[in-house]
């Protein structure tokens, strides 16, 4: 009885734990800095990391759609896949240069703030980092000691990157967003008047 029960314990130990490994989902996906989006273009998608790749420029920051409550910072984020609503795959609809979620109508701008829909919080993130040929760290959105990841952390691309690694096993939580578009309602009726 006392070895069938050290086998069923070890067995739910062996399955408790993830064992991620690098480049699968859950663990630290790397990404070559040729990769990465053209700054203020549409996002890349990274399917085997469930991420959509970004590169905020000039351009995405003073979107007047963007909510005057989330400031946005320029650099590269990764925006995970997956609607905060109830968990869709929300998708990039060029036409109108935001994701939109098919099931219940989520939107978010390129900037994962969300500017309509059922959900109550922007889109999460991923922390990322660059490193240089070596594998040394140049430019953290996580740095080491710190409490928390914000989430609109962004990074530029340092100088001597060649490679993005995204750590896809701690999603940062978008913040509650639940009265979005107040920049974008503002620049409305700036437009009328």
């Amino acid at each position: 009885m006392t070895l069938f029960m050290a086998q069923m314990g070890g067995a739910i130990l062996w399955f408790a734990f993830p064992r991620f490994k690098e480049g699968e989902f859950g663990g630290i996906i790397t990404v070559p800095v040729t990769d990465i989006p053209a700054v203020d273009s549409g996002p890349k998608d990274l399917p085997d990391a469930r991420v959509w790749l970004v590169n905020l420029g000039g351009g995405r920051v003073g979107d007047p759609r963007q909510p005057v409550d989330y400031p946005v910072q320029t650099g590269v984020k990764a925006l995970y896949k997956i609607c905060v609503h109830l968990g869709c795959l929300y998708k990039w609809a060029p036409a109108n240069d935001r994701f939109e979620c098919p099931c219940h109508g989520s939107k978010y701008l390129t900037s994962g703030s969300r500017v309509d829909g059922p959900a109550r919080r922007n889109l999460d993130t991923f922390p990322i980092e660059f490193v240089d040929a070596d594998g040394k760290v140049l430019a953290s959105s996580a740095p080491t000691g710190a409490a928390g990841v914000d989430e609109n952390a962004a990074l530029e691309v340092p100088k001597g990157a060649v490679a993005l690694r995204i750590n896809t096993a701690f999603r940062v939580q978008g913040a509650s967003n639940t009265q979005p578009g107040g920049g974008y309602k503002i620049f409305c009726n700036l437009q009328r008047n």
